[in-house]
């Protein structure tokens, strides 16, 4: 009598490659994708750090060989509250500064009695030699390079969401190496609106050419890949061209 698996069986080779299989269709990928590439499965599989053996993301141990899984950083409520407890006194004194700019005095020139006595020399001058070109006076000085002066341009808004996105963005990157683009697709992941997502990418403050050397740093600490391979998966974590051979170069490739 034959015996029916409940899914499918991981290999020694899968455990090694940075494999899980998909338990609907039983095609293997990359651990770090979100979906299955073949039936579009959600990925809700992850690979032992201490065995690498395939278990599920929300044990707490290895089925494998029991060792503890750690809980990301960005999983745990104290990390939240952190992230809230800076936002909020980012906002507040952002409103401050704000404040203070608004109730500053603005100076008005003064005319000095010296300026004025200059001024009735002058037109006194003029009325005696009619055809002399009229000079300007030195009280009409300060006037016109008040009016030259420019007025700053005020500072767009930021919106609620567009903050929130961009210490989400900080969050991962702390956590883990990421591409520009790969780390848009993350936020809107998140429920982040694609602006909101853009403005987090932008804002972050990243390297993206030192993201890819991170992120082909993490891959060969895991498996073996050669130059071409790595740069190829590089590309399909949504870095440039550039930005992958930089990656590559800097890990000795």
């Amino acid at each position: 009598m034959e015996n029916k698996s409940s899914g499918p069986v991981q290999t020694e080779s899968s455990k090694t490659s940075g494999q899980v299989i998909c338990p609907k269709c039983g095609t293997p990928f990359a651990a770090g994708e979100k979906k299955c590439p073949s039936c579009g499965e959600t990925n809700r599989l992850t690979l032992c750090k201490s065995c690498g053996a395939q278990m599920a993301k929300s044990a707490k141990q290895c089925p494998s060989c029991g060792a503890k899984q750690k809980k990301p950083i960005y999983k745990r409520v104290w990390f939240w509250i952190l992230v809230v407890i800076v936002v909020m006194i980012a906002g507040s004194s952002s409103g401050k500064e704000k404040q203070s700019a608004a109730s500053a005095p603005t100076a008005t020139p003064q005319v000095t009695n010296e300026a004025v006595s200059d001024s009735k020399d002058t037109s006194a001058q003029s009325d005696t030699n009619e055809f002399q070109e009229a000079e300007p006076t030195e009280s009409e000085a300060p006037q016109e390079a008040a009016s030259k002066i420019e007025q700053p341009a005020a500072e767009p808004e930021v919106t609620m969401g567009e903050r929130n996105a961009l210490a989400k963005a900080k969050s991962y990157l702390d956590f883990t190496a990421f591409s520009y683009t790969g780390l848009i697709d993350q936020l809107e992941y998140e429920g982040f609106s694609t602006e909101e997502a853009t403005y987090g990418a932008d804002n972050c403050g990243a390297d993206w050419n030192e993201q890819a050397a991170k992120k082909a740093k993490s891959y060969l600490e895991f498996t073996s890949f050669s130059r071409s391979g790595l740069i190829d998966q590089l590309l399909y974590d949504g870095f440039t061209q550039e930005q992958a051979e930089y990656g590559v170069t800097q890990n000795g490739y």
